[in-house]
């Protein structure tokens, strides 16, 4: 079988495999977006269709209340580009996020290297940091990957990430090293003398503050939060021309 023919039953099989499942490629290998563009791009068919429908409709809801984006790709593989060099093209070629704010946020799954990224946008990078992601990834990705468990995984983590961005998630405060008993009874008793010594060098003295006075109370503001939006979106607009500089992190299962 000559070289020439080799080349082209190669190109007639990537052909029929990247159109077999919506996904086609540019000349590095890249996926090309998918008209109409959709914030959840499963090309490696792990989702369902009715799974898929309700991660797009609240991805589709966070981004028409607050214009974040946030984008799911999954591929059956990445050849050989690392994940993270392959997140980052991907990111950066479709332009996930807006241009004037670079808030958007790529979640990549390679279906056969079994490998995740999450890719931050520059906007972001300051509230979701490469720690949070590292951790949305071991702690709700990765588990339920093992249990090939795709949707949940991708589920827990996408809310996670609307927790932190909207400030309703807390990670658990560690718990702080206990000081010994002996120390709270020496603090005890500091202040009992401190109070003693006010006291006896104050009696006897009227002095005090007298007229209205005034006092001075910290409120709570006005602040602000961001809805997910009541009923359906109208459908993604599309992506807004975001860049991506390398914050996120990466796993494999």
């Amino acid at each position: 079988m000559t070289s020439p023919l080799n080349k082209i039953l190669l190109s007639i099989f990537l052909v029929l495999q990247f159109y077999a499942n919506g996904q086609v490629l540019d000349k590095e290998g890249i996926p090309e977006t998918i008209s109409p563009p959709r914030l959840i791009n499963d090309f490696a068919e792990i989702i369902s269709e009715t799974h898929r429908q309700e991660l797009e409709d609240k991805l589709v809801a966070f981004d028409d209340s607050t214009s974040t984006q946030i984008c799911i790709v999954t591929v059956n593989s990445i050849g050989d580009f690392s994940i993270e060099d392959y997140a980052a093209r991907l990111g950066r070629k479709w332009g996930v996020g807006q241009k004037d704010k670079n808030n958007g946020i790529l979640i990549v799954v390679a279906k056969e290297e079994r490998k995740v990224d999450i890719e931050i946008g520059y906007g972001l990078e300051s509230y979701i940091t490469d720690y949070d992601s590292k951790h949305i990834i071991d702690e709700l990705i990765v588990p339920a990957f093992k249990q090939s468990n795709y949707y949940q995984g991708l589920d827990d983590a996408t809310n996670r990430i609307i927790g932190q961005l909207q400030g309703t998630y807390t990670a658990e405060a560690e718990q702080p090293e206990q000081l010994p008993f002996w120390v709270y009874i020496i603090i005890i008793g500091v202040i009992i003398f401190i109070v003693i010594i006010i006291s006896s060098g104050s009696s006897g003295r009227g002095s005090g503050f007298g007229g209205g006075g005034s006092s001075w109370t910290w409120g709570s503001g006005g602040g602000s939060s961001w809805s997910g939006g009541g009923g359906s979106s109208g459908g993604f607009g599309g992506f807004g021309g975001g860049s991506f500089g390398g914050g996120g992190s990466s796993g494999s299962w």
